[in-house]
């Protein structure tokens, strides 16, 4: 367990925001981040943002082994649609111990991430959706800290009322870590989503590719099924080092909506994230 958790540390601190892998709210969550086609998932696609209606939201992040956070987001406009949000992952008191394990830890350390985003997104002829988004970054893992500036795009093609296709391209940019700066390693992403009107339901599947990862492919499914008030979704997360289901539903009420997204890790635990949001 020691050593999986070093892992997730060095991986979510090292590289930035990691948009594919870290969802910012429980949709993102339930559907194993996946829909790069044509959905409301603007973390692994920001063309998704033409889709939503104006809105606040929140969000409550209970992530692997005791690391938390919040996701705040606002989203306005008609025709051209604005969005920003803050993110924030943390975690303290971790125990450091030496090579050789002691009852007593040699001391502890905490960890923290945060990011602001700016994005903008907008449509033409009704059939071509994209976007593009701006981020900021700071990350803190014991006494390094480190800094990052990158940007995600992408776009959606609606082919019919059943068939849409996209693309997304994501951390093009920098990070700035003990006066030496690297670029980001950049995500790439294609994927489909299919409009199932009878059964009321939608069917996303996503390939992306991740140079840093040892298995750079990765395939990723969900589907949505939508009824008058509530909607049930669920993923799956495919990669040769990692296989995780991700399930999750979505209650609405007037302006009010409660999302609420739970992935099962065996080995890591099973991270949650409750959100709420008010459409204005």
């Amino acid at each position: 367990m020691k050593y999986h958790l070093l892992f997730l540390l060095s991986y979510i601190f090292s590289f930035g925001i990691q948009s594919f892998q870290l969802p910012h709210n429980a949709y993102e969550l339930s559907c194993s981040n996946s829909g790069i086609g044509n959905t409301n998932n603007i973390n692994i696609n920001f063309s998704g943002i033409n889709n939503f209606k104006n809105h606040w939201s929140f969000s409550s992040i209970q992530w692997y082994q005791g690391v938390k956070g919040n996701n705040i987001e606002y989203k306005w406009g008609k025709k051209s649609h604005h969005y920003i949000n803050l993110y924030n992952l943390y975690a303290k008191d971790i125990e450091l111990r030496d090579i050789i394990p002691t009852e007593n830890p040699i001391g502890f350390f905490d960890i923290q991430h945060i990011s602001f985003s700016y994005g903008y997104g907008a449509s033409i002829f009704e059939k071509l959706n994209y976007g593009i988004q701006t981020n900021l970054s700071y990350n803190q893992l014991y006494v390094d800290e480190s800094f990052g500036y990158h940007l995600d795009f992408g776009f959606s093609y609606i082919y019919n009322e059943v068939l849409s296709i996209g693309f997304s391209a994501q951390q093009i940019g920098f990070e700035k870590h003990n006066n030496v700066t690297k670029k980001y390693p950049i995500l790439v992403g294609i994927g489909s989503t299919l409009k199932l009107h009878k059964i009321n339901t939608n069917f996303n599947s996503d390939i992306i590719y991740d140079n840093q990862l040892l298995n750079p492919l990765s395939l990723k499914i969900s589907t949505v099924s939508n009824y008058k008030a509530i909607s049930l979704i669920s993923g799956y997360h495919f990669n040769e080092s990692k296989k995780e289901f991700s399930c999750g539903f979505s209650f609405k009420y007037r302006k009010l909506q409660f999302d609420y997204g739970i992935a099962l890790n065996t080995i890591l635990g099973n991270p949650t994230i409750l959100s709420i949001k008010y459409k204005i």
